[in-house]
């Protein structure tokens, strides 16, 4: 048995060291190499908002990096890195009545991604399913509402504190049927300083052929609790407003405009 054990360890971990090691292989890595856009309203984000005086938002996500490749670089940071995962995410609204808190609307996503970061730049190819249905305090008609799309993006980060984006979305499959592309525009900036409180703003928006409204904006302004240099990873408070074509999926055809307040967790 001891015999069959190490003939088993040379033929299989013997190899799987190797390329792990000479390709710059790594499983489960952190992190992800392409910041996450959280002015994007359906970005994969932990977070909770309050809206007007009974309207409360939560949106509860995180992603798993499974493979990690990097050059192989001794005692040298890497020049370049990139990342194939998994991500989820749920969005939901509800609204205050009297002591209670029904739920309006469930929008679930999950996608897998592969991106990377070299230098300043970054990239990130994704394709996601995401569904969208009407809860049991909604008093609205629900529709089918089913799609998978596949979008480009692209992003540039010079330092910690700024980073702009761009990118391109095709529905691949759709339910109902709608037009296809959307264009995406967005960044966050962090005001430099050596302050556990940095104010920061962020912006996104999104022109999409389905919308009657065009683009959707995004704007949050607000304050990091934060290690400085990582002010994007941390907690945030910030106010947002939104105007354009409403993001939950079961009024897609409807033009709304909101105010809101809320919290922003690092994940």
């Amino acid at each position: 048995m001891k015999k069959l054990i190490l003939i088993l360890n040379l033929f299989f971990l013997v190899p799987y060291n190797w390329a792990f090691e000479q390709l710059g292989l790594e499983l489960l890595p952190s992190k992800r190499p392409f910041r996450l856009t959280f002015a994007d309203p359906r970005e994969i984000r932990m977070a909770l908002s309050f809206q007007g005086s009974s309207g409360i938002n939560a949106s509860i996500g995180n992603y798993f990096s499974l493979l990690g490749i990097k050059p192989v670089s001794e005692g040298l940071q890497p020049d370049w890195i990139a990342h194939a995962g998994l991500e989820g995410a749920g969005y939901f609204t509800m609204r205050q009545a009297d002591s209670r808190f029904p739920l309006e609307t469930a929008d679930g996503l999950i996608g897998t991604y592969f991106e990377g970061a070299s230098g300043p730049f970054q990239g990130q190819l994704r394709f996601t399913h995401i569904s969208a249905h009407l809860a049991d305090g909604s008093s609205g008609v629900p529709i089918a509402y089913s799609r998978e799309f596949i979008s480009l993006r692209v992003g540039y980060v010079p330092g910690e504190e700024l980073q702009v984006y761009s990118g391109l979305q095709v529905l691949v499959n759709t339910v109902p049927k709608v037009e296809p592309w959307a264009l995406q525009l967005g960044g966050n900036f962090f005001l430099p300083g050596q302050s556990n409180l940095t104010p920061f703003v962020s912006a996104d928006l999104k022109w999409r052929q389905e919308s009657p409204e065009n683009p959707a904006i995004h704007l949050l302004m607000g304050l990091a609790l934060n290690n400085p240099p990582q002010a994007f990873r941390s907690f945030r408070f910030y106010y947002a407003y939104f105007t354009g074509a409403d993001p939950r999926g079961q009024f897609y055809n409807q033009v709304v405009t909101t105010h809101s307040v809320g919290i922003d967790m690092q994940i």
